[in-house]
């Protein structure tokens, strides 16, 4: 049988997309832009798209020296933590973020999610919660995913799993995590695609999975 899934590092902070200032309000002459993207905060995430995640951790920090309370940036040093496997780094971080922004749903869902081994039942509890809250929230079914995959009860794993897939589908974390559920529940032509996706996937994007790992469980799966 196949181990089970990690609880992956979640995926850098999605970029602020460009968007054109709003038309000036003529009859009061306001013109208003729209907030930039800091210059660092864009390098960081190119950074650690490209896999240097010291250069990346860096970038994050000279973020937060000018804008202590820059959820992006908190939350991207939270996923270089876990990378690193320090999860009490990456909680500081993701309290760091909740207390700039209490309503930010990708930090609470993994805040959840790094401290549902401790109890499960009101972790899901309130995961549930904040997914109907935030249904479009990848992060939030991914840790509801690793949650019940903590409990193998892998139907509910593939279900979260699939849900933070189809809310995020070029994420190869998602995919991989989707995959394992697969193959647990011997969905073995469905298992063999998503593996096949998230090493697809893990070529232009970051992963938190060993690939030599993902290409020797192919090997056993194809005939």
């Amino acid at each position: 049988h196949p181990e089970s899934p990690p609880a992956v590092a979640p995926s850098p902070p999605a970029r602020a997309a460009e968007r054109p200032a709003p038309a000036a309000r003529i009859a009061i002459r306001l013109t208003r832009s729209e907030p930039r993207v800091h210059p660092d905060l864009a390098r960081a995430h190119l950074l650690h798209d490209a896999g240097d995640l010291d250069g990346a951790g860096a970038a994050y920090e000279r973020v937060l020296d000018g804008e202590p309370k820059n959820t992006d940036a908190l939350r991207g040093l939270a996923a270089l933590a876990l990378r690193r496997d320090d999860a009490q780094a990456a909680q500081d971080y993701y309290l760091r973020a909740l207390e700039a922004d209490p309503r930010d749903a990708a930090a609470a869902a993994a805040l959840i999610g790094l401290r549902g081994e401790a109890d499960p039942v009101r972790s899901e509890s309130r995961l549930k919660t904040l997914i109907a809250a935030a249904p479009h929230e990848p992060a939030a079914h991914l840790a509801l995913g690793n949650l019940y995959a903590a409990q193998n009860r892998w139907h509910e794993a593939q279900q979260s799993y699939f849900n933070a897939h189809a809310a995020e589908p070029s994420n190869p974390d998602y995919r991989y995590n989707l995959a394992v559920s697969l193959d647990h529940l011997r969905q073995i032509p469905a298992a063999i695609r998503y593996y096949r996706g998230a090493l697809e996937a893990a070529a232009a994007a970051p992963a938190g999975f060993d690939r030599s790992r993902v290409e020797a469980r192919l090997r056993e799966l194809e005939p």
